[in-house]
C-alpha cells in the first residue's frame, strides 16, 4: 500500500467515524413561507369496527383500579375514524420554522396507571415534561435508538422529570412496574407533523407550494403514503384508509 492510498483510507475512516448517520443526514432549512397552503387529511377504517380490549391490571396500587383500563393501541370511532395516527410530510427539505415554544414543554402524564396522551409529539430540543399524577411508584422506560435510552424510577414524591431530544425518531415508552402501560413519543424532524384525534383528522399548515409525499404511521398498522399537490394559499385534501393486515 502506498502512502497516498493509506492517507485516503485514514481520511475515509475519520469522516465515517465523525459523521454518524444521525449527523450526516440533510438538515431541514427554515424559510419565510408566504401564501403557504394547507394539507387537510383524514384517516378512515375499512371493515368491522375493532373492539378495544380491557387491559389486565395487576397489583394493589389504588390509582390502577379507579376505572376499567382499555387498550389504546388501536382506537377507531363508531363512524370509522382512526385515532393516534401520526401524519407528516416525508423528506421535505425547506419550509416554515418550527412553531413550538421552546419554553413550553409537552406533557406526558402518568394518570390512572396509563400514559396520557398515548402518542406525544415533540420537536427536537423542545422539553418533554413527564408527570406522575398517581403518587405511586412508576418507572419510565424510553426505548430510544438514536437518542439516549432512558430508564428511571419515579417514586410517588417525584412529580416530574424533564427531557429533551437531539434526534428525530419514534420512541416506545413503557413502565416496568405496570407492564400494561404503553405510549409513544414522536420526535419531529420538521414542523409538518400532526396526530389524529377522535375524528381521524389532521392539518398541516404553512406548506410551500409544491408536490409532496404525505406519510402516516400507526404503531400496529405500519405506514402508508400518498402524493399531494399544494398550491399557494390553497387547500389540498388527502384520505387514508386502514384495515387489519
Amino acid at each position: 500500500m502506498n502512502k497516498t492510498t493509506h492517507l485516503f483510507g485514514l481520511v475515509t475512516i475519520f469522516v465515517l467515524t465523525c459523521l454518524s448517520p444521525k449527523q450526516a443526514s440533510a438538515k431541514y432549512e427554515a424559510i419565510d413561507v408566504k401564501d403557504g397552503g394547507t394539507i387537510v387529511g383524514v384517516v378512515r377504517w375499512e371493515g368491522e369496527i375493532p373492539k378495544r380490549n380491557k387491559l389486565k391490571v395487576t397489583g394493589q396500587d389504588k390509582p390502577c383500579h379507579t376505572k376499567t383500563l382499555v387498550n389504546e393501541e388501536l382506537v377507531v370511532s363508531d363512524d370509522a375514524k382512526v385515532r393516534w395516527v401520526v401524519a407528516y410530510i416525508k423528506k421535505i427539505k425547506r419550509g416554515k420554522p418550527f412553531d413550538f415554544d421552546v419554553d413550553k414543554p409537552v406533557i406526558l402524564d402518568q394518570q390512572g396507571c396509563q400514559f396520557s396522551p398515548h402518542v406525544a409529539l415533540v420537536g427536537k430540543n423542545q422539553p418533554l415534561r413527564i408527570l406522575n399524577s398517581d403518587g405511586v411508584l412508576h418507572n419510565v422506560h424510553l426505548y430510544a435508538k438514536k437518542n439516549e435510552p432512558f430508564n428511571r424510577s419515579m417514586p410517588g414524591e417525584l412529580k416530574e422529570l424533564n427531557l429533551t431530544f437531539n434526534y428525530s425518531e419514534r420512541i416506545h415508552v413503557g413502565c416496568d412496574i405496570h407492564p400494561w402501560m404503553s405510549s409513544w413519543i414522536v420526535v419531529a424532524k420538521h414542523p409538518y407533523y400532526a396526530i389524529t384525534g377522535t375524528d381521524g383528522a389532521f392539518r398541516l399548515e404553512g406548506v410551500p407550494a409544491g408536490t409532496y409525499t404525505v406519510e402516516i404511521w400507526h404503531e400496529k398498522l405500519g405506514k402508508m403514503k400518498s402524493e399531494v399537490s399544494v398550491t399557494s394559499g390553497g387547500e389540498a385534501r388527502v384520505e387514508f384508509v386502514l384495515k387489519r393486515k
